[in-house]
């Protein structure tokens, strides 16, 4: 997108707009539709933004305009109109007509040519002859080169052409300015409209300006409250300090506060404290982020601050003038909906003075109802605003041991200015110090003196908190990292068990392939074979039915080490490793594997199966309770077979024409592997998917085969 303003507005006075122009009012009618569609698939919701979109104007018509007649490049292109067409048809017609004669004039006169290349003079086509041949040519000089070697002329056979190749191409060019005033005078109608789409684009490019600034910087919008008197900075920090140094502080002001007073040491970060909320005010009002994690702000009409030195030698103010002029301003024109930050309240003047000064203009702020901020080192604005029920005393934090600020604000807790620290720091004399230490206690009350050992006291507190939620958070981090090892080793030991189910489910699979070759000899049998042979493959079929499920087990009486046990929920088996109390480790396939001692039981022995005195597939002929269906969702597709066939078996031996077998859709193959096996069983005369009410795809309906034949 581009700034099409000034374009515009030449096409309102009816200037012709240049193609590059008309391309760039063509690209943000382009940019309409692709922030439309960006909008319509993002899945936030933006009720705000929304309306803005549906704000565009449509000027798809023009847009498709400037597209058809001029191209990426900026070139006006030959479907613009019939006319233009020709004529760049004629041009390349008398070019090629200018080549054919520039060729021939060539080989009749190359050994009066410097080169067989021709140039451009003047617009016209010319060729390179010898200064020597120049008077031996007949044609136009049009220049000599800079050695005098080559005389530059137009051969009389090319004047001709030369000259309609100038026609053709003014022509063209008029024809272009034509085009292009059309153009000019269809944007000159689409002019509102287009300005609105780019007051429109200009606000969505703010919005998002910010929103990514926001996202840079971990800023948020504020909550504003329009009659609130509520202020609260989440971890607030100034936007000019670098983030990686930056101290971040929580702020609050609420009911009954409406006025802050900071004190604590020089360069311990009062007027950052000032600042930061100011400018955090500032920036809610103007729809800004602010670099805090919430923010909840009043809504204010007015932002008064005496921050600094600005003494003037020109306006005679000293600084203490210089600090008058501005709070007798902001005296006269505060109210209750106005932010008063003030620095170093009352200095610049005599102590004493300046103290009640200060005090007086706080309580003029108050009966005003504004909301102060101010930062102080007079003891008296602190004592008085320690007795006000609507003033909070809070400071910033000083490492006395370090000498240096921690620049922690410090709530509810007045900060001593530390003077003469800062003084030792700087090496000034110990004498001095100590005749100044004595005279600060000469001049103290007791009232001081307890409300120094108080704050002392509740600042150790406070430091005690900070150490045992910082432990807190140790625990808590410890809690986690556990938590993560303990879900770590679970997954390992869900993996083993996978490995176990997925090598047990292997061995299946090979016994029941095993099984499918056993059923296919008994299949392959002639009617002639002996009864023994045949109960003697049953026999073997039958244990191998036997042997894939899971072992019966007895319940535990005693264990010991070597005992084979199973393991609940899992088809697995394993020998005792190692006891210890309740906990029991079994050795599975060389896995050893945790578990309760009530999760295991004994294994007892497996018993010998009676062979069948029946011959042929020694199945029960019984059909008293025979069902018409048979469900296998859920088995394993050589499991299925397996029951599969034995149930046709009884199906036949029962008389039974037509069965369902129900398998569920699901992924579909077990459905697929269950109809290839009754495609190729010799039993199923034909099979089909149920019907309404026979289940549906879900189910395959089979009719068997008589009795006779499906054995014969």
């Amino acid at each position: 997108l581009y700034d099409i303003r000034q374009s515009l507005e030449d096409a309102k006075r009816g200037k012709i707009l240049r193609p590059l122009e008309c391309n760039r009012i063509a690209k943000q009618g382009r940019g309409v539709k692709g922030v439309q569609s960006y909008m319509k698939a993002a899945e936030t919701e933006t009720p705000y933004l929304d309306d803005l979109c549906f704000a565009f104007q449509d000027v798809g018509g023009l847009c498709k305009e400037i597209e058809r007649c001029i191209n990426e490049n900026d070139e006006v292109m030959d479907r613009a109109s019939a006319q233009l067409a020709s004529l760049r048809k004629s041009i390349r017609l008398c070019e090629g007509d200018i080549t054919k004669e520039v060729q021939r004039f060539i080989a009749s006169n190359s050994s009066k040519l410097m080169d067989t290349i021709t140039t451009t003079r003047n617009h016209r086509v010319c060729v390179l002859v010898k200064a020597s041949e120049k008077n031996s040519v007949r044609g136009f000089v049009h220049g000599e080169s800079a050695s005098g070697q080559t005389t530059y002329i137009e051969p009389e056979g090319l004047l001709a052409l030369n000259n309609k190749l100038t026609s053709l191409k003014g022509r063209e060019q008029d024809e272009m300015e034509r085009i292009l005033g059309e153009l000019s005078h269809l944007i000159q109608q689409n002019a509102v409209a287009l300005e609105s789409n780019q007051e429109t684009f200009a606000l969505l490019d703010a919005y998002f300006a910010k929103a990514e600034y926001a996202k840079m910087m971990g800023a948020c919008m504020a909550q504003i409250e329009g009659n609130g008197d509520h202020l609260y900075l989440k971890e607030a920090r100034h936007p000019l300090l670098d983030p990686k140094h930056a101290v971040a502080n929580t702020y609050e002001i609420k009911a009954p506060y409406r006025s802050l007073l900071i004190t604590g040491s020089n360069t311990g970060g009062k007027t950052v404290t000032l600042k930061t909320i100011g400018l955090a005010a500032c920036l809610a009002q103007s729809a800004l982020p602010i670099l805090a994690q919430e923010a909840i702000l009043p809504l204010f009409s007015d932002i008064f601050a005496d921050i600094g030195d600005d003494q003037s030698i020109q306006e005679s103010l000293s600084t203490f003038s210089s600090h008058v002029s501005k709070l007798s301003y902001i005296l006269n024109h505060a109210t209750a909906a106005s932010l008063v930050l003030l620095d170093e309240l009352g200095s610049g003047t005599d102590p004493r003075e300046g103290e009640s000064l200060a005090v007086a203009i706080l309580d003029e702020l108050q009966n005003a109802h504004a909301f102060v901020l101010a930062t102080t080192h007079f003891s008296a604005l602190k004592n008085y605003a320690k007795k006000q029920s609507d003033v909070l005393v809070s400071g910033v934090e000083f490492d006395v041991e370090a000498m240096k600020p921690t620049y922690r604000y410090l709530e509810g807790i007045s900060g001593a200015s530390n003077a003469f620290a800062i003084a030792r720091r700087y090496e000034m004399k110990e004498s001095v110090l100590a005749k100044a230490e004595e005279i600060k206690q000469a001049q103290r009350t007791q009232q001081d003196t307890l409300m120094e050992k108080l704050e002392q006291e509740l600042h150790q507190a406070m430091q005690e908190r900070d150490r045992l939620q910082e432990q807190l958070a140790q625990v808590e981090q410890l809690k986690c990292e556990l938590q993560i090892q303990k879900e770590r080793g679970q997954r390992e030991q869900e993996k083993q068990l996978k490995a176990l189910k997925e090598e047990y489910r292997n061995h299946v699979e090979e016994m029941l392939q095993s099984g499918e070759a056993i059923i296919q000899e008994l299949k392959a049998l002639d009617h002639e074979v002996k009864p023994h042979v045949v109960e003697e493959i049953a026999y073997r079929f039958h244990s191998l039915q036997e042997e894939t499920k899971p072992k019966e087990s007895t319940p535990l009486q005693e264990l010991a080490i070597g005992d084979r046990v199973a393991i609940a929920g899992m088809n697995a088996q394993g020998e005792i490793i190692e006891m210890h109390k309740n906990k029991v480790i079994v050795s599975i396939n060389g896995v050893r594997m945790n578990t309760k001692r009530s999760e295991l039981s004994l294994v007892s022995k497996p018993s010998k199966q009676k062979k069948s005195k029946e011959k042929g597939y020694g199945v029960q002929r019984s059909t008293t309770h025979f069902s018409m269906e048979l469900n296998v969702i859920g088995m394993q597709v050589a499991e299925a077979i397996l029951v599969i066939d034995k149930y046709l078996d009884n199906a036949i031996l029962a008389r039974l024409s037509t069965v369902r077998i129900i398998h569920g859709n699901g992924t579909g193959a077990l459905r697929k592997g269950v109809q290839q096996y009754l495609k190729r069983d010799p039993k199923v005369e034909e099979y089909r998917l149920g019907g309404q009410g026979e289940g549906g795809s879900g189910a395959t309906v089979v009719t068997l085969k008589k009795r006779g034949k499906a054995h014969g």
